[in-house]
């Protein structure tokens, strides 16, 4: 019977899925109307698809109980989630419904299938580790799944905002006074002055401009951006020696440099180029006095004549575009780090930054609404910034925004956990499984990385001949489990190219992009468990130029898995006359494609034309990432070492044979398969997590991924992460602080004296209210 129910279940959900990608015009009318339209064609498609399921399984299974089983399961698979999905049209209902259900059959499935496997005890006990994999997998896949169907489903945004206040309407409001600080670490100084010079031609007429250095060793570096502020009037301060890293430097420029008048702090990374009307249009919306922050997008320049930076672009511009947009409808949005604003009473009230934390910027939007404040997204650009200029680069600051979101997890987890709304955390259901969510779709990449060494341990088992581990097989399985995992590569790269507007080609570019870095990702999500501190990488946003024997050498570990990848491919082939040889090797396509694009992005990034300006810059760039490729060498020697153990495990298991029977899958009528297995950057003196971890940052942000990452006896590389932070360390004991600041005539004349001592400073930064883990 499960058998049949699972295939009703995929014809559903396959058919769901495609109808909901189908450009299909929007039509409007009362409230009313749409809501009982809605619930009418929502119920007939659900019928619909019942019924095709339902006939799709008689054709292959003559039990009539199994068909009226399936019918009912898929209707009352729809009905109970009609409360929930009102907003959306019934495509969208639809799509959501069934994967569901989907994944709800397919699990018990694998459980039934589990227990009536011929396995002794070893194999028993790894066939419910898988499955126990597979379930996380299969909660990952929802939580992308519900942003899918948001999206592209929903008729009625309550909350969006396209582009804040309309300038006829900003004329007309209070316009608060804002303080925009701009921090910098060791930044090309023309960079930096092109950054103030953009914000001192904003169109409003009530903010100022902080410029803070934070620790930059050279003094070329510096000097020419204190002598413009000096000559425009910008308040300029240079910290010497000065603990916190970003945090450090902003709390520093909020207590010591803000204007008294200032009822909003706004952050500005120092490689943007801001648009004039950016204040007009985001600082009145602080008229309301709920509003905690305002976050705009993070949009990047000179992006697209390569393919590689525009494939890059497209993968960021996912999490603003889907991921942010879907998070705000529920009062969840992130504040990303840059090009965002937030209310200084709010942000004074919780302590300031905090400087445990490498991604400060969404740790702190979570205690605004935990606190009662309310985030607000808006679609609109009003900034372009500087992409990193190198795959190793990007990996680095792939590593941080993974890091950073397994801190606010590991310090704020009690606040995301469903519960009443208390003084304490007046967070609401949605908005804690916005967080929850975003911060475990970091392990998506840990649980891919899993199911490709059971891959490839099934694949040598069946090679040496080894027996039954955790899973007999049948050819429905060998044919369900290809099916689920491209339907969830389908619908993750669709959903790229809807959400973006990107072209097919770049979309799949994209995605192989963030699962190319997937490695990184893994080993961040491990350390980021057990260590309270991290070695700090900078993202670069420039590096040498270099031969394609440093793009193999700056990926080692990833190009060795994608050998591994590639012969695992060629052992399962060696047991083709097997249905499951071929099954695996197939499965295995995806991860190795996935592996081998490292090197492949890398050489891809160096050799792109750039302008000279950020040539000259790329060229200047000496920082390479070590630390992170030396990490991901770690993961990949324990996995070959668990690839070992899984293929021992086999051969030291009983043997089978693949056995083709003519019926669907009664588990009595199948003898067993043959040897199937599901299978502180150390720094004289300190960085900061910098600039481009603000993104897609924090609890949660990683790209789309596949849906469940199902497998005979293995699994297939299921979810994957859009979606980030840096690595931090806590600070270290504090040494003596000594800013060098200065300053035009300006009504703050703060920013001109060194405070007395770093203690107050430190004192606010402190995690005010935060459980410990």
């Amino acid at each position: 019977m499960f058998s049949g129910l699972l295939l009703s279940a995929i014809i559903a959900a396959v058919l769901a899925t495609a109808a909901l990608f189908l450009p299909l015009p929007q039509r409007f009318g009362s409230s009313a109307w749409l809501w009982t339209r809605r619930l009418a064609l929502s119920v007939l498609g659900t019928v619909v698809l019942a019924v095709l399921g339902a006939a799709g399984i008689r054709l292959y299974h003559h039990g009539m109980r199994t068909v009226e089983v399936a019918f009912v399961l898929l209707l009352a698979g729809s009905a109970i989630w009609l409360p929930l999905t009102r907003r959306w049209n019934a495509r969208g209902h639809l799509c959501w419904s069934m994967n569901v259900a989907l994944f709800v059959v397919y699990l018990a499935f694998m459980f039934q299938w589990t227990l009536a496997s011929p396995l002794g005890v070893s194999g028993t006990v790894g066939a419910f580790v898988l499955l126990a994999l597979e379930a996380f997998a299969a909660v990952l896949a929802c939580a992308y799944l519900w942003e899918l169907c948001d999206v592209l489903g929903r008729e009625h945004w309550a909350r969006r905002s396209g582009s804040g206040v309309e300038p006829t309407a900003a004329a007309d409001v209070r316009h608060p006074f804002v303080s925009l600080h701009v921090p910098s670490y060791e930044e090309p100084p023309d960079m930096v002055i092109g950054t103030l010079a953009s914000l001192s031609r904003l169109d409003y007429d009530n903010y100022e401009i902080v410029a803070i250095d934070d620790n930059t060793t050279d003094e070329s570096l510096w000097r020419p951006v204190e002598a413009w502020c000096l000559e425009h009037g910008v308040k300029f301060a240079h910290l010497q020696d000065w603990p916190g890293y970003k945090s450090g430097a902003l709390n520093y420029a909020l207590q010591e440099l803000t204007d008294e008048r200032a009822e909003v702090v706004g952050v500005i990374d120092s490689d943007y180029q801001i648009e004039p009307d950016f204040l007009l249009r985001c600082a009145p919306m602080f008229n309301d006095p709920t509003v905690g922050f305002v976050q705009s997008p993070q949009d990047y320049r000179e992006w697209a004549d390569a393919p590689f930076f525009r494939q890059l672009y497209y993968s960021y511009k996912y999490f603003f575009t889907v991921s942010q947009p879907s998070r705000n409808e529920r009062d969840g949005a992130i504040f990303a780090g840059t090009m965002g604003l937030i209310r200084r009473q709010a942000l004074v009230e919780l302590g300031g930054w905090d400087e445990w934390c490498i991604t400060e910027d969404a740790e702190l939007s979570l205690r605004l609404l935990r606190a009662g404040w309310s985030g607000t997204h808006i679609d609109a650009s009003y900034g372009h910034g500087l992409m990193p200029l190198s795959f190793e680069a990007l990996k680095g600051q792939r590593f941080r925004w993974c890091f950073g979101g397994i801190q606010i997890l590991r310090m704020h987890w009690r606040s995301m956990m469903p519960g009443p709304v208390t003084a304490e955390n007046r967070m609401t259901a949605g908005q804690r499984w916005a967080y929850l969510s975003g911060a475990l779709q970091w392990y998506g990449d840990l649980i891919s990385l899993v199911f490709f060494f059971f891959l490839l341990g099934g694949a040598v088992n069946i090679a040496l001949g080894g027996g039954l581990l955790f899973r007999k097989l049948t050819p429905f399985l060998l044919a369900a489990i290809p099916v689920l995992v491209l339907l969830g590569f389908v619908r993750a790269v669709a959903l790229i190219r809807r959400g973006t507007g990107a072209s097919w080609r770049d979309a799949l570019g994209a995605f192989f992009i963030w699962q190319s870095t997937s490695l990184v990702v893994a080993r961040a999500s491990v350390q980021a468990l057990y260590a309270r501190k991290a070695e700090f990488l900078r993202t670069p946003k420039t590096s040498e130029d270099a031969r394609a024997i440093d793009a193999l050498r700056g990926n080692r570990s990833e190009t060795f898995l994608a050998v591994l990848g590639i012969l695992g491919i060629i052992a399962a082939l060696m047991h083709a006359q097997a249905l499951s040889g071929p099954l695996l090797a197939g499965l295995l396509l995806l991860p190795t494609i996935a592996y081998a694009s490292a090197p492949l992005n890398s050489l891809s990034a160096q050799r792109a034309a750039l302008s000279p300006e950020l040539a000259a810059r790329r060229r200047s760039e000496l920082r390479r990432g070590y630390y992170v490729r030396r990490s991901a060498a770690a993961v990949a020697a324990a996995g070959t070492i668990a690839v070992g153990a899984v293929v021992v495990l086999g051969l030291l298991s009983p043997g089978g044979q693949d056995v083709r029977p003519p019926s669907l899958g009664n588990p009595h009528q199948h003898s067993a398969g043959s040897g199937n297995q599901p299978g502180h950057r150390s720094r004289s003196h300190r960085g900061r997590p910098g600039e481009h971890r603000s993104g897609p940052a924090a609890p949660g942000s990683p790209t789309p991924g596949s849906s469940i990452s199902p497998t005979p006896s293995t699994g297939a590389s299921g979810t994957t992460s859009p979606t980030p932070s840096p690595t931090s360390t806590t600070p270290s004991p504090t040494p003596t602080p000594s800013p060098t600041t200065s300053s035009t005539p300006s009504p703050s004349p703060t920013g001109q004296t060194a405070p007395a001592s770093r203690s107050s400073s430190r004192t606010s930064a402190s995690p005010t209210g935060s459980p410990s883990p």
